[in-house]
């Protein structure tokens, strides 16, 4: 009972236990493909739902730190323009500071000159034993500026016996 080449055996008779095998082993091959189908569908879904997750989780936290940025941006320009306010103030302080140590340091600089003058006359009147009078080619202190607050008005020189009796410091040193 051989086949010829090109000819289909004939089939064998097959028993009972083994057609009840192979029909359990189909079912068996179909309840796994069902399974693995199953689990396949299944994980799609869990990875579709977690990509929507972790989407709008991203989107959030996008929000969220555009919304910080903004903030920070908007606490930062404030502080600057704060300094700014700051740095003016300072500034124009500065300003008046060196207009009013300007005006003080032209006064102090009158009152040596004015002092200078008159212990320059009364050194060269006691060198010369001369009644203390303003020399006639020395100028006389400048009288056309204006005593400062403080400022003690000296007083009449002639018919003195000590020429520096009533010298007194300007009236920018402390007593």
């Amino acid at each position: 009972m051989s086949a010829e080449p090109g000819e289909k055996p004939e089939p064998r008779p097959v028993s009972r236990a083994a057609e009840l095998a192979a029909q359990q082993v189909e079912s068996i091959v179909a309840v796994a493909q069902e399974s693995a189908e199953k689990l396949t569908r299944t994980a799609r879904e869990e990875a579709a739902s977690v990509r929507a997750l972790a989407r709008e989780s991203a989107h959030a936290d996008v929000e969220a730190a555009r919304k910080e940025a903004s903030t920070r941006i908007r606490e930062a320009q404030d502080a600057a323009d704060d300094v700014l306010e700051q740095a003016k103030a300072v500034s124009s302080g500065m300003k008046q500071l060196a207009h009013l140590l300007t005006t003080h340091a032209e006064r102090i600089l009158r009152d040596v000159t004015n002092s200078h003058r008159a212990m320059s006359a009364d050194l060269r009147a006691a060198a010369r034993n001369e009644p203390l009078t303003p020399d006639e080619d020395e100028a006389p202190p400048d009288e056309s500026a204006e005593p400062h607050e403080g400022a003690r008005p000296r007083r009449p020189e002639a018919g003195r016996e000590n020429p520096f009796a009533d010298l007194e410091p300007p009236s920018w040193v402390e007593s």
